[in-house]
């Protein structure tokens, strides 16, 4: 491990003894090396807040915000794409057709 990461080793492992060294080990570089992948630094970091105990007392509803913007577009899309199935449960207004012919 470099000599700039220990610092920030040492630091987190006092601070959480319910984590091995090696967790936080871990942890720390992956901060480092994870970095430029967004979804891949929210997950390693999603990784080490649940191995915290003490998360779980925490607000951690920010953490899943993107998923569950995501997942209520999707079911709305479907929901509309299953009414526009039945003839005239969708005002004229609403629909999304190509009826510029």
């Amino acid at each position: 491990i470099r000599d700039r990461y220990q610092r920030r080793v040492r630091v987190l492992s006092t601070s959480f003894k319910n984590l091995s060294p090696n967790q936080v080990q871990l942890f720390v570089v992956g901060l480092f090396q994870l970095n430029r992948d967004i979804n891949t630094f929210k997950a390693h970091l999603r990784d080490f807040l649940v191995q915290l105990k003490e998360f779980s007392a925490g607000d951690n509803t920010d953490l899943f915000l993107e998923e569950k913007e995501a997942a209520l577009k999707q079911a709305k899309e479907e929901q509309l794409m299953k009414a526009m199935a039945i003839p005239g449960m969708v005002a004229p207004n609403e629909r999304a057709d190509d009826m510029t012919e």
